[in-house]
Parts: structure tokens; C-alpha cells; sequence
């Protein structure tokens, strides 16, 4: 918690309320696509596992036989305008953002497009093709998009001291824009404490929709041959850990879980662009330590495979989501919004 931040923090919260405010009144032209259209947001700046979540969703409507687009921002990377997402443009995450370019790895049936602009980037896709749902990746603040359903994601192992508003915590508005929320999911069920759980819970508003879930990883796939090893072959083995993403500490744990992580293990930024010098001292760094695996995120994997010498040296953690509760209970609520 940063106090003297406070100040700071009503006045940007402030702020937000007189937004939402004025889009409630419809002060502002609401972009309604001629279709269905499901956002997956959270409350906090990054490090929900919103992008597992979204996968999870991505699948389940496939299999449901929907046609489903996916609108992402550009955040980080350099694409200044709505477009595909390539996956074989060469530098694919450096351009479109490292989240797009993982998801339409992940599902190269599905188009993924990315801009600055979600409305705007939602409309370039509706001019380039015929869906039946745009999900909406991280559009929770993104009031200019009409949306079906919106779905919230809040990690159950973040600190309750992080959800005071930024800048003094880590939350974009304030605890009461969740009325604002269909469907609340709590992820990382499995990794928070029950008191915290409890806690979190506690303070969800009444009414509303909760679903929990838990991540977890039984796979993991090789950067350079693509192979994939199941988790028993890292069980107590030393892990070399390399990550830029908003929560490093709960991969930590869960790596924790399967190996000896080792305390030489790099951390950098959210969202941070790899450059060739960071993927040398990674190479470096990582056979100092005598380590039997280098293991990295999927989000990681994208940015870092096309800068290693031997990207075969590097193994990505795969992130399943499991449902906690009464299975296929998301499915159900998306399937209701869509009809």
C-alpha cells in the first residue's frame, strides 16, 4: 500500500465514476456490433489470468459450433491500427502484443484482430468476415463497445490492499463497478488461502453471478521442437525461471509445486519486449545455474523463441483452467447470453 498515493487515487477514481456516468446517460455513442458480443474483463491492471480464461471460453464456443472472432488491444507492440493477428509475421508478438498472438497460436481457426481501439478493431472485424460472437479480450473498462455479457475475472490470491484504485493499488475502478458485472470469476481458486478466498468473496456485491476456478499445469511444451513432456518428468528437478508478467510470484508457487525453483530464476516487467541482449544473459544465466529445465510462460514463450540461440533450451508452463463447483456451469451462462 503507497498512502500518500490516496489523494491521487480518489481523484482518478473520480474520474472513472464521471465516465461511466456519462456513458450511462449516453453522452457518448456506443459502438453495437451487429452480432453477439461477450467481453472478459477484470478490476485490476493485469495478472488475473484473464488470457487462460479467454482461451477456456474461446474453445467452449467452438465446440458449441459458433463462429467466434476475438478483439484484443495492441498493448505494448506496435501495430497502430486494426488488423489480423499473423502469427507468422516474424517479430508476431512485438507487433500485435504478446497475449493476441498466444491466443491465435493456440486456436488457428479462430481470427484474432488487435488495434488501439477495441470498438474500433471490433468493427474492422465485422467489415472482414461473418461471426456469430466477438469475445472481447479485457473490455471490463471499455465502455465504447455494447456488450451481451460481461464477464469479470479476480484473482483470488491477489492482496486486498492491491484493490485500492490506482495509483495507489492495483485496481482501474473502484470495488462498486462490479455491479456493473454479469458474471464474476474467481480464478486461482486453487492457489489462495481459504481466508482469503472468504474474504474476497465477502465483499462481491449480492446477487451476482460466481463461478470459481483453478489453474493448473500437467503439460509442458518445448519453444523449439514443440514437444511436450508431461509434469512428472519436471517433478523434482531444478527449474530456471524466466517470466514478465504482472504476477511472477503465483507462476513461482506453482512451479514450486512440481520442482526446486531456483533463486537465480529473471523476472522482468509486465509485458516486457525481449530484446537479443536479454535472451543472451537468459542463455547465460540459465546454464550457470546448473538447472535441469529453463521454464518460461506461454505468454513469455511467443516473445522469447525467435530471439534464443537454441530455443529448444526453453520450455513453456501450459496453464489449464479447471472448473471448481458444478462443471460446464460458464458454458451454460455464455450460452444463455447468446440466445
Amino acid at each position: 500500500m503507497r498512502p500518500y498515493l490516496r489523494p491521487l487515487s480518489y481523484l482518478y477514481d473520480k474520474v472513472v465514476e464521471v465516465k461511466n456516468s456519462l456513458y450511462r446517460r449516453k453522452f457518448f455513442t456506443v459502438y453495437h456490433a451487429p452480432l453477439k458480443v461477450i467481453s472478459i474483463g477484470n478490476l485490476t491492471v493485469g495478472g488475473t489470468g484473464k488470457t487462460p480464461v479467454t482461451d477456456f471460453c474461446i474453445k467452449d464456443l467452438e465446440k458449441s459450433g459458433k463462429k467466434v472472432a476475438v478483439i484484443s488491444r495492441s498493448y505494448r507492440a506496435d501495430a497502430g491500427s486494426a488488423c489480423w493477428v499473423d502469427v507468422s509475421h516474424p517479430f508476431a508478438a512485438r507487433y500485435y502484443g504478446d497475449e493476441p498472438v498466444l491466443l491465435a497460436s493456440a486456436n488457428p481457426q479462430v481470427p484474432v484482430y488487435v488495434g488501439p481501439s477495441k470498438w474500433r478493431t471490433a468493427e474492422f472485424a465485422v467489415s472482414h468476415g461473418k461471426f456469430d460472437v466477438l469475445l472481447v479480450d479485457d473490455g471490463f473498462q471499455h465502455l465504447r463497445l455494447h456488450r451481451d455479457l460481461d464477464i469479470v475475472i479476480l484473482d483470488a490470491t491477489e492482496d486486498k490492499e492491491n484493490y485500492a484504485v490506482l495509483p495507489e493499488g492495483r485496481a482501474r475502478e473502484s470495488w462498486g463497478a462490479l455491479e456493473r458485472a454479469d458474471v464474476i470469476v474467481l480464478s486461482k481458486c486453487n492457489l489462495a488461502k481459504d481466508e482469503d478466498l472468504k474474504e474476497i468473496e465477502s465483499r462481491l456485491p449480492s446477487g451476482k453471478e460466481v463461478i470459481h476456478l483453478g489453474y493448473q499445469v500437467n503439460k509442458f511444451r518445448n519453444a523449439g521442437t514443440k514437444d511436450v513432456n508431461l509434469r512428472s518428468e519436471f517433478e523434482s528437478k531444478k527449474l530456471f525461471l524466466v517470466s514478465a508478467i504482472a504476477r511472477p510470484d503465483v507462476f513461482e508457487k506453482m512451479m514450486r509445486e512440481i520442482g526446486d525453483v531456483s533463486k537465480k530464476s529473471m523476472h522482468f516487467r509486465d509485458h516486457h519486449q525481449y530484446t537479443l541482449a536479454d535472451a543472451r544473459k537468459i542463455e547465460e544465466e540459465f546454464k550457470k545455474s546448473h538447472c535441469d529445465y529453463l521454464v518460461t510462460t506461454e505468454k513469455d514463450a511467443v516473445k522469447l523463441k525467435t530471439l534464443m540461440n537454441d530455443s529448444s533450451l526453453m520450455w513453456s508452463a501450459s496453464l489449464e483452467v479447471v472448473e471448481l463447483g458444478k462443471k460446464g456451469r460458464l458454458h451454460e451462462v455464455i450460452s444463455q447470453a447468446l440466445h
